[in-house]
């Protein structure tokens, strides 16, 4: 009886466990990324370049920091590894492999960036003005199976976004609000100093 119990009490368990809520999620980018001007190839002059998965409960974009599972500016949060993509002569333009992710279910919005060539020797914070594609926004979905996980391509439904097209870099990273701040101060004291000479 007691062995029943057990089982019952076992099954009960896995199934609850297989029934959690979970986000999984393979994405990927094969089919290549060009620059800003819609021609030339990402890793036309070498160097590597990087890329990852972002949750946004808001889906707000935005940000410039790169520490995976923190947050990047507002509720954006990085969900994956950063991917770091190496210059191949035979294709500059690059390309995200499949990766696979998975973690508990939150509703929100998932995107995937990845940046102009040259951010690894410094992946953790990107340089002001460094251009980067936004991937389409995409809700979250409740998948259970592992096995079997969503879909994400981050090569499709960049058209019509601010009018760039697919696979172009499209954003630039910006200054974080505090930061904005302090450079329109800077750029008021300058042009006050230049009035007061003159």
């Amino acid at each position: 009886m007691k062995q029943l119990l057990a089982l019952c009490v076992a099954s009960a368990i896995s199934v609850s466990v297989a029934l959690a809520s979970q986000i999984n999620v393979q994405w990927s980018g094969l089919d290549g990324f060009v620059k800003s001007d819609g021609v030339t190839p990402l890793l036309d002059n070498g160097g590597d370049t990087i890329a990852f998965l972002v949750f946004s409960e808001s889906g707000d974009f935005w940000g410039e920091n790169l520490v995976a599972g923190s947050l990047i500016l507002g509720d954006e949060r990085i969900l994956g590894p950063i991917v770091s993509i190496t210059f191949d002569p035979v294709d500059p333009f690059g390309f995200v492999p499949a990766q696979n992710y998975s973690e508990d279910f939150s509703s929100g919005y998932i995107y995937a960036r990845i940046f102009d060539e040259g951010t690894t020797s410094n992946p953790f914070n990107l340089s002001l003005g460094t251009w980067y594609y936004q991937g389409p926004r995409v809700s979250t979905v409740n998948n259970n199976t592992p096995s079997t996980p969503d879909q994400y391509n981050m090569n499709t439904g960049s058209a019509g976004i601010d009018g760039f097209d697919t696979d172009v870099l499209n954003r630039q990273v910006i200054p974080e609000p505090s930061t904005l701040a302090f450079l329109a101060l800077g750029g008021l004291a300058l042009a006050l100093r230049r009035r007061v000479i003159a």
